[in-house]
Formats: structure tokens, C-alpha cells, sequence
């Protein structure tokens, strides 16, 4: 099993965006960049600034980059999966070398000058580092930030893992817009594309309103698909510390090398086992693995709290037909990211998406575009969790995380012609 094949969902989107025949060059790219994670002890030795660190580290190198961590150890603090170890450099040696073949993620600096070097936190870590382009790095409960150094991101040292994620999300990102500038002098779509890849000098995004309580206590849930959508959703709720609650978890199918790239839980010692069982995890928060499809005879033991991150849309319909209490989807398009939340008593996901977008053959995706869809659709179950969301309205955002100010965020709509027939619908209708 080579990289190639590991990587084959991100190489189909850049051949079909960028209109590239030649997969080689294509792995070559994703290949090339060379990041550097720098830090001082006060953000190692902080359970933010660790979630923010190792998600970078493996979101960069699920993409194929080659990643140094230039920080000093620390006792792990906090259950941070698929990691293991009792110290911060335990736990990224222990997946280092199993996201994708190839290189590995290293502990200390590069030989020749990085490409990019992120500096976490505002401390004096930056001061003396070496890089083509460096990037300050900051978050608080549901933000991350990064700004062209000198300028320096604010953190807080906080046990919400939130705003890190966010961070790590958005730095995974701007890593990857070097792989596309290699691409550009061999694409046919590069005019469209240059925009979209060039280097940003400031970046921020916010999951959720900064005063959102982070619940520990949740209510059962269901997860429809075990994927990388719903990979990240449980990555998010895993590292909420104390949290306890039980969800069950549907998908038939099996771990397969490809799903490397994108599934954050999966290490290749799952591989082929079922899906579902990648997210039997050592915490009070109990998954139940179902290893089968969700069908319509289960919509009458189906949770209040659904979480669905299937492509199929007709399967989608069938989830909303059962008019759960809330209900949120997580997807990607390309190199953009959706997310939804749907109430029984308003437009419901079909309303959203009435049309079956039919498509054929694997989906084109990249890692931190999945991630983020998974880490918006967790927000939002925090913020239902905790009783913060009180308007009860369908909403949706879209956003590209290359450019996030971009963002487009309503509310969605009940459609006369929803194929699930749901309440607001009908009213609608009538």
C-alpha cells in the first residue's frame, strides 16, 4: 500500500478541480511542503495548546506534508485519541509514522529551512525561528486566529478544545495551499485557483457564541455513518473532559487504507475491521457499534439527537422522515465544508437538500475540510447539549477554511415539494 492510494480522495479532487492527468506530480505536491510546530513550555504544558498542537501535526500529515514538532515535552494532559502515551512527545511518536507512508511526524527541527512554521501561543517561541513563512497561532473556547508573524494570535490557556481544533483546522489548511501552488503551472484550471491559494495574512473562525458552556452530561444519540465526518464529530466530544452519555453508531462498511487520509480515529491496525468499531473508545461516553446500514424499521428506536454524516441524500430523506427532536449534518464539497441543524418542528434536512445530487464513484475530499464539517456539526451539538441554542430555527452554514470570512450562514427554509414530508413542509403546502 502506497501513499498514492492512501491519499486517492485528495488527489481526485485536486486532478478535478485543477484539472491535472498526471497523479504522480500530484502526490509529489502533497508530499513536498515541509511544516515546523513550534511552541514554548507554557502552551505545552497547557491542555489547549496540546489539543492544538497534535491536531495540526495530524491533519498536516494526513495530507501527505512532512511535519516537525519543535516543542518541549509535557505529561498529556487530558484522553486525546488516537494518541497514546503519558507524555505530549509519547503521544505523537505513537501515531507519528500512521497517518500516511512515507515520512512521519518528527520531533524537532527540519534540516533546511521549513516551508512554514506555525508559532502557538504569544510567547517568545517564535523569536529566532527559521522559515520560509511564519504564522502565529492563537485560540480561545470556540475561536482560532492566526496572523502573519510578527503579529502575535492570543490563546488562553482553557479546557474547552474547541477554539483549538478550530486552529489547528485553519493551520492544516493554509499548509496546504503550498501543495496547490506547486500544482498550478501544470493545471488547466489554474486561473480560478490562485485566489483560492494564496497565502492569507490573517485567518479567524468561530464554531460558536464565546460564552457557550461546554456540556459534559449529554442526552443519547444516534451517528448515521462512520466516516471522516463522523470521525471528527467523536475526535471533538472525546477530548471534552469528564463527559459521559451513550450514542450508537451505524455503518456497514469496513476500514480501508484510502479512509487514512480523512478518518482522524483511524490507525491501519483497524484496517479492515468495521468502521464503527474505530469508535469504541476507553471513556464514559459509550458508542454502541452497529455494523450495519441505518434502515427505515429503525426510525421508531431512533435517538432524539441524530448525527448524520452519510453522503447519500435519499438516505437522508428516510432520517428525516422519523422527524427526530434535532438533527444536524455534517458534509464537504470539494474544498469547501457544510454543516446543518434541523428541528422536528421546522425545514428538516430534506427541505435543504430536495434534489438527489446522484453522484457516482468515491467522494473528492481532503482532510481538514472533512474535520472541520465534523467539528461545526459537534459545536452545534454542544450548544443544543447545554440549552444555549434557544431560537429552535433550521439554519445551515457553508465555508471554505481556506478563506473562512467567506462564510455564508442562514436559515433554511421549509420547501412545499420536501421529499420527507415534514411538518413545516406541509404547512408550507397548505
Amino acid at each position: 500500500m502506497n501513499s498514492g492510494e492512501q491519499l486517492s480522495r485528495t488527489i481526485l479532487l485536486l486532478a478535478t478541480d485543477l484539472g491535472i492527468g498526471n497523479n504522480d506530480a500530484i502526490v509529489r505536491a502533497l508530499h513536498q511542503p515541509t511544516v515546523v510546530l513550534v511552541a514554548d513550555t507554557e502552551v505545552t504544558s497547557s491542555f489547549a495548546g496540546q489539543v492544538a498542537l497534535t491536531t495540526t501535526a495530524m491533519l498536516a500529515r494526513r495530507s501527505g506534508h512532512q511535519v516537525f514538532v519543535d516543542a518541549p515535552d509535557a505529561p498529556l494532559i487530558g484522553f486525546q485519541p488516537p494518541m497514546s502515551g503519558s507524555s505530549l512527545h509519547e503521544a505523537i511518536l505513537s501515531v507519528a509514522d500512521k497517518m500516511i507512508n512515507g515520512d512521519t511526524i518528527a520531533i524537532g527541527c527540519p534540516l533546511l529551512v521549513p516551508d512554514i512554521a506555525f508559532v502557538f501561543g504569544n510567547g517568545t517561541a517564535g523569536v529566532g525561528v527559521r522559515a520560509k513563512r511564519i504564522i502565529s497561532v492563537g485560540w480561545s473556547n470556540w475561536s482560532g486566529t492566526l496572523n502573519n508573524w510578527p503579529i502575535q494570535s492570543p490563546w488562553e490557556d482553557c479546557t474547552n478544545p474547541f477554539g483549538a481544533m478550530t486552529a489547528a483546522a485553519l493551520a492544516a489548511a493554509e499548509v496546504f495551499k503550498i501543495s496547490g501552488q506547486i500544482l498550478l503551472p501544470i493545471s488547466n484550471g489554474a486561473a480560478g485557483f490562485r485566489d483560492v491559494f494564496a497565502p492569507s495574512n490573517n485567518l479567524h473562525f468561530r464554531l460558536a457564541p464565546e460564552d457557550t458552556p461546554l456540556c459534559i452530561n449529554v442526552q443519547p444519540f444516534d451517528i448515521i455513518s462512520a466516516g471522516a465526518v463522523s470521525n471528527a464529530f467523536l475526535y471533538a466530544l472525546a477530548r471534552i473532559d469528564g463527559i459521559t452519555g451513550a450514542g450508537r453508531v451505524f455503518d456497514s462498511d469496513r476500514s480501508d487504507h484510502p479512509n487514512r487520509n480523512r478518518n482522524v480515529l483511524l490507525l491501519p491496525d483497524a484496517i479492515p475491521h468495521p468502521k464503527v468499531d474505530t469508535f469504541v473508545l476507553p471513556i464514559d461516553l459509550n458508542i454502541e457499534p452497529i455494523p450495519r446500514h441505518f434502515e427505515e424499521a429503525d426510525l421508531r428506536s431512533m435517538a432524539n439527537h441524530v448525527i448524520v454524516g452519510v453522503d447519500d441524500v435519499p438516505a437522508r430523506w428516510m432520517l428525516a422522515r422519523g422527524k427526530p427532536y434535532w438533527m444536524a449534518v455534517g458534509a464537504t464539497s470539494h474544498f469547501s465544508a457544510m454543516s446543518s441543524v434541523h428541528y422536528g418542528h421546522a425545514a428538516c434536512a430534506a427541505c435543504l437538500h430536495p434534489k438527489d445530487e446522484d453522484a457516482d464513484g468515491p467522494t473528492p475530499t481532503v482532510a481538514f475540510v472533512s474535520f472541520f464539517a465534523g467539528l461545526q456539526v459537534a459545536a452545534d451539538f454542544m450548544l443544543e447539549m447545554s440549552g444555549s441554542d434557544i431560537s429552535l430555527v433550521s439554519r445551515q452554514i457553508y465555508w471554505t477554511p481556506f478563506h473562512p470570512k467567506t462564510a455564508v450562514r442562514s436559515q433554511v427554509y421549509p420547501t412545499p415539494k420536501c421529499p420527507a414530508g415534514c411538518n413545516a413542509s406541509q404547512i408550507k403546502r397548505a
